[in-house]
């Protein structure tokens, strides 16, 4: 049987809680669900599809929030599946370049599933490996591709985060890194390996938590024999899979087909009079780059938003970037909102993460008070896309529309939001080349 055939044979259903709304950069045909109310969660079991995201956003959280949501939103599924009794499947959905509450989230995740009585494989299956954007794990080291050039992601400027900070590429050490020198269980899934190896490595690591299985993949074919293996298993073992993954083996876990990029008549239906809407919050190096190159467009228009008039001066400021907005679109001009590149130091966590929602605060505002619907809405950066997402627009739930680009999803309103119908593009930060905005602006136009 295939992938989608064992999902179907043994009544699988795979849920994604990501901790980003970025994550559903490979998928399509699928819900996300902002709000795991009890309506919305059933709806989520109801849907054709074998598979479901549900956006914590737990990323932009402290780790006492990022436990809280993500045993809420574990509590809503498991009660939830009383009802349906899928054979179930977590995914604790991250960044490929390793920035994350980890594994503070996989710890939850295993605690519900103790705490509701359902046998579980105990330990985590790890496969950071994001395939579309060379983010690949060989040989247990992790890397970023740049061109020709693999680079272990510990000397990447995502190591630097302020927030999740590492030191390590090499898979093991990261782990050991972040459990603090805590003792664990450690095994590693190679390249080409079967069934066979993957129950050896299960039988060696289940009295031994915390334990930790390790992908190794640089192609999909990687991914999707590791898929199939652990499908395999899984239907015949009965007990629930925990995983930490970026976001190719979910794709590879759900068994869709392959989607070509949307177009611009799937995205934008019918006339719409106003031109789009980009939002830039985020401040990693590749944003800053591409929003560089997308403000060398014609028939682009740069506002850049201080942070001081944010924190400060938020009223005055909205002022006169209504204004701004107006006479831009007036004009036949694509308004760019961005914030100044000057990333603001801060002492601790907790500060950066405050200072961070107040910005995203404003940015939300904009989408909430602008007086007309553009054609389109780019969000880029994960605090800035999901507050947008479930505050700005509204959504609770919504359809995953595919990607505009490779690993940018788009996903389209639906009648209770705040635009209805609106094609919203959620753009990752660390996502892309120095030309990808302008390419998707030039897709839009």
């Amino acid at each position: 049987m295939n992938i989608k055939e064992l999902l179907k044979a043994s009544r699988f259903k795979m849920i994604a809680l990501d901790d980003d709304p970025t994550g559903i950069q490979t998928v399509h045909g699928c819900l996300l669900l902002t709000d795991w109310s009890e309506e919305n969660v059933q709806r989520a079991f109801q849907d054709e599809a074998d598979f479901f995201y549900v956006l914590t956003n737990t990323r932009a959280m402290t780790a006492a929030q990022a436990s809280e949501v993500t045993r809420s939103a574990m509590q809503a599924i498991l009660k939830a599946n009383q009802d349906f009794n899928y054979r179930l499947i977590f995914v604790s959905r991250s960044d490929s370049t390793l920035r994350g509450h980890f594994p503070l989230e996989t710890n939850v995740m295993h605690e519900c599933l103790e705490a509701c009585g359902i046998d579980r494989l105990p330990l985590t299956i790890f496969a950071p490996a994001f395939i579309e954007v060379g983010r690949l794990s060989i040989d247990g080291v992790h890397y970023l591709k740049d061109g020709d050039k693999l680079i272990p992601v510990n000397e990447t400027e995502f190591a630097r985060d302020n927030v999740f900070a590492y030191h390590h590429a090499n898979l093991q050490d990261y782990i050991a890194e972040k459990l603090g020198g805590k003792a664990f269980a450690y095994e590693r899934f190679r390249k080409g390996e079967k069934l066979e190896n993957l129950k050896t490595y299960i039988e060696a690591l289940q009295n031994n938590e915390p334990a930790f299985l390790t992908v190794d993949a640089d192609t999909y074919d990687d991914l999707e024999n590791f898929a199939d293996c652990l499908l395999q298993y899984l239907s015949q073992d009965e007990r629930v899979a925990v995983l930490r993954t970026s976001s190719s083996l979910p794709k590879a876990l759900s068994g869709i087909e392959n989607k070509d990029l949307l177009s611009k008549d799937e995205l934008i239906q019918g006339e719409n009079l106003h031109q789009g809407l980009f939002i830039v919050g985020s401040h990693v190096k590749k944003t800053t780059a591409q929003l560089e190159k997308l403000l060398q467009c014609p028939q682009v228009q740069g506002i850049e938003l201080s942070i001081e008039d944010i924190l400060y001066r938020s009223d005055e400021l909205w002022e006169k970037l209504q204004a701004e907005l107006i006479a831009c679109d007036a004009a036949g001009l694509t308004p760019v909102v961005y914030t100044a590149r000057k990333e603001v130091r801060l002492d601790n966590a907790d500060e950066r993460q405050a200072l961070g929602q107040k910005v995203s605060d404003f940015l939300v505002s904009i989408v909430a008070r602008l007086p007309y619907q553009p054609a389109y809405l780019v969000a880029k950066g994960g605090i800035t896309s999901h507050d947008i997402l479930t505050h700005g627009l509204n959504i609770k739930l919504a359809r995953v529309m595919g990607q505009i680009l490779s690993g940018v999803p788009c996903i389209r309103t639906d009648n209770s939001a705040r635009f209805a119908h609106l094609p919203y593009i959620i753009f990752p930060g660390n996502v892309g080349n120095e030309s990808s905005l302008a390419e998707a602006f030039e897709k839009l136009k």
